[in-house]
């Protein structure tokens, strides 16, 4: 299977979840995220609509003093990482993202962790974006970063067809639980 007909695969089976399902979810998601105990900073990234949404676990490493950290979009498949310093603007896709003159630039080699979001993914560390290559382009500047793709049980697959440039993830986590692949 290509890998645009495994994005319509699993995009198709994200969007059938119900707005309840995914707040359900979403909510496993961030205890699960906060049981790990992550430590600063962190990358995170505000949900594009049917997303995982990690707001409540923001506000739960907020309240620990975590940093976190959101991606803004800076030109044609690159990306920064931001720290917040006043309200959210709508970035290019729609998606939330840092005022660059309200917020921090965050230096990747900083970075302690990166939730990144998926299309789909695989029991081997695999993950498939939404193909612009903002993750791909960034995730090799983050030397320290445990890369821990977020997703939905929904939308795994046997096996995400890659290429030479896209990166295993370390972890993974659904809303049936954390699996690390090193």
């Amino acid at each position: 299977m290509s890998k645009r007909e495994q994005r319509a695969l699993a995009l198709a089976a994200r969007r059938a979840l119900s707005p309840e399902e995914r707040a359900e979810k979403s909510a496993a998601i961030c205890r699960i995220l906060e049981e790990l105990g992550l430590t600063g900073p962190v990358l995170s990234y505000m949900a594009m609509p049917e997303e995982p949404d990690l707001s409540g676990l923001h506000r739960a490493l907020a309240r620990r003093g975590v940093a976190v950290a959101l991606p803004l979009c800076v030109g044609k498949g690159v990306m920064e990482a931001r720290l917040p310093r006043g309200p959210l603007r709508p970035g290019p896709y729609g998606i939330r993202e840092p005022d660059p003159a309200v917020s921090e630039l965050l230096p990747p080699e900083e970075i302690g962790a990166v939730l990144v979001p998926c299309v789909a993914f695989d029991g081997y560390g695999n993950r498939l974006g939404h193909g612009a290559g903002y993750y791909d382009r960034y995730l090799p500047l983050c030397p320290r970063a445990r890369l821990i793709c977020v997703g939905f049980e929904a939308q795994r697959l046997a096996l995400v067809e890659t290429d030479a440039h896209d990166l295993r993830m370390h972890a993974l986590v659904t809303e049936e639980g954390f699996f690390s692949y090193r």
